[in-house]
C-alpha cells in the first residue's frame, strides 16, 4: 500500500522551512558582531514570516511532494524577478538581505 503524499508533503514542507529558520539564524547571529545589522536581521524575520504564511497557503493545496518543492522554487525564483524599486522591494527585502550576508 502506497504511503500517502500529504505527510510526505508536509515533511518537504518543514524542512524547507528549517532550512529558511537556520539561514535566518546565522544572519542574526552574525548581526550581533555588528550591531547596526540588527534591523536587516529582523527585516529577515518579518520576510521569513510572510514567506512561510504564503508557501504554507500555497502548499496546502497541493497534494504531492513534489508540489511543495515547487511551490517554494516557483516563489523563490518569483520574487528574485521582483524589481528592486521601493513599494516592490519590500517583497525581496529576505533575498536582498542574504545577498548583502
Amino acid at each position: 500500500m502506497p504511503m500517502p503524499s500529504r505527510p510526505n508533503r508536509n515533511m518537504v514542507h518543514v524542512v524547507l522551512l528549517t532550512v529558511w529558520a537556520a539561514v535566518g539564524l546565522v544572519v542574526t547571529l552574525s548581526a550581533f558582531a555588528h550591531p547596526a545589522m540588527l534591523l536587516g536581521a529582523g527585516a529577515f524575520w518579518l520576510w521569513f514570516v510572510g514567506f512561510a504564511v504564503a508557501t504554507t497557503i500555497l502548499v496546502a493545496r497541493t497534494g504531492t511532494p513534489l508540489g511543495a518543492l515547487l511551490i517554494h522554487g516557483g516563489l523563490l525564483l518569483a520574487l528574485s524577478l521582483v524589481p528592486r524599486v521601493f513599494p516592490l522591494s519590500l517583497l525581496r527585502a529576505g533575498l536582498d538581505i542574504l545577498g548583502r550576508a
